[in-house]
């Protein structure tokens, strides 16, 4: 299969250029996944046998971050876009000097991967035998170092490389990402995984919450998220990611969240919207707060009360706990719940300028193609300014934007 026309020409530049100063370096890990399977990666990780001061010496004239610290890389800046270059690692020694005190792990848990290795022994380590498939595109070249990744990817399974309750122990958030495999491509894990991650599911525990909450946003952008979501409930370990969401699992609350969200992303793979977080964030929690709130079937929307901002922020943390979204795109959540009443019944004077219009107005269009079912609803929406006009307008009348306040408080319920 001929990769080469598939890749950025300036991923291609970036690996020729390490290759030119001496080094070994490929396109790593889930963009070689995707492009195997004909879809395009969300991003590039690339991988070199340049240690993190090589790399920012070869891209000296460029815009270059070291960062980590459980595991160093750097970042690459190219145009507003961060490419990741990791370097070449090995399995770790014993870290037992690692652990913290009284704080129980998983016997073989990393809490530290720097240790520098060669390409075989950095595909070796990796989680998953489709996963640790590298390519050289400057060559045209595919490197599968364990001898499965091509025919697993082939046959839609998701192994671990080695044992992989050693693998989960290790790093527990590779349940989570097995997970992920299995609900976005639709994959199977052989017999052997998904024991292990029945056996290991409790070890997510031990996941930073930053980790986790990094996964949770990833989620969120993926226009397969609905998908991911359902797996991971099969599997048991909604329970322990998203907590509220599990319980009210079943629920005409919950079921109406899971179809907005696979309309959303719908309309994301049809290039009609921006896989947007805070739109994310909106639509997990708005049928929530329409019954936590005014007890409404879905659809419904809720009674507007003079702390309705400080209710949807508090029931948009409940939801999504015990992830840790920045308090930016919580305040663009809340900003984009407030304005449905107004979206849904078209009083739309005024609205096209607001900051939110353009959130709001999308989230109007899914709920209308779930249930309100408006005729010709979509067409009576004006399309949102583009944003160039609305920084012109903003800067000719001298406005701020400001977040929605976010006063103490805590609102409480459940979605039975």
């Amino acid at each position: 299969m001929q990769l080469r026309p598939k890749i950025a020409p300036y991923i291609v530049e970036i690996i020729s250029q390490l290759q030119n100063a001496g080094y070994e370096a490929y396109i790593v890990g889930g963009a070689v996944r995707d492009f195997l399977l004909n879809r395009q990666p969300k991003d590039y990780d690339l991988s070199t046998s340049a240690t993190p001061e090589q790399i920012k010496k070869v891209f000296r004239d460029r815009h270059v971050l070291i960062i980590g610290k459980r595991f160093r890389l750097v970042h690459l800046h190219h145009h507003g876009e961060i490419i990741e270059i990791s370097t070449f690692r090995k399995r770790p020694q014993d870290q037992t000097e690692l652990r913290r005190p009284g704080k129980q792990a998983p016997e073989h848990m990393i809490f530290q991967d720097n240790e520098f290795g060669t390409a075989e022994e950095d595909a070796w380590r990796r989680d998953f035998t489709i996963n640790a498939i590298f390519y050289d595109p400057v060559n045209d070249k595919i490197v599968d170092y364990t001898g499965m990744g091509m025919k697993d990817l082939a046959a839609k399974t998701v192994r671990s490389i080695g044992d992989p309750v050693l693998r989960f122990e290790e790093d527990p958030v590779r349940i989570l990402r097995a997970l992920k495999l299995v609900g976005q491509y639709d994959f199977t894990m052989d017999a052997e995984t998904e024991s292990a991650v029945t056996k290991c599911i409790e070890f997510i525990v031990h996941a930073s919450a930053s980790r986790l909450t990094l996964e949770l946003e990833k989620i969120l952008k993926n226009p397969y998220g609905h998908l991911i979501l359902e797996t991971f409930h099969r599997y048991g370990f909604l329970k322990r990611f998203l907590p509220f969401i599990d319980s009210c699992w079943g629920t005409p609350a919950c079921d109406y969240m899971m179809k907005l969200l696979e309309e959303r992303n719908r309309r994301i793979l049809e290039g009609k919207y921006r896989d947007s977080i805070s739109l994310a964030m909106s639509i997990m929690t708005l049928p929530f707060a329409e019954k936590l709130i005014s007890d409404r079937e879905p659809g419904q929307l809720w009674n507007y009360l003079p702390d309705i901002a400080e209710d949807l922020r508090q029931i948009l943390l409940k939801v999504l706990n015990p992830g840790t979204p920045t308090k930016r795109a919580v305040a663009a959540a809340v900003r984009t719940l407030m304005l449905q009443e107004r979206i849904k019944n078209l009083m739309i004077k005024k609205l096209v300028s607001h900051p939110g219009y353009s959130h709001a107005r999308e989230l109007g269009i899914i709920q209308n193609n779930v249930m309100w079912k408006f005729w010709h609803y979509e067409e009576q929406l004006p399309p949102p300014e583009p944003r160039s006009e609305k920084r012109r307008r903003g800067r000719r009348h001298g406005r701020k934007r400001s977040a929605v306040p976010v006063p103490a408080g805590e609102t409480t319920g459940t979605c039975h």
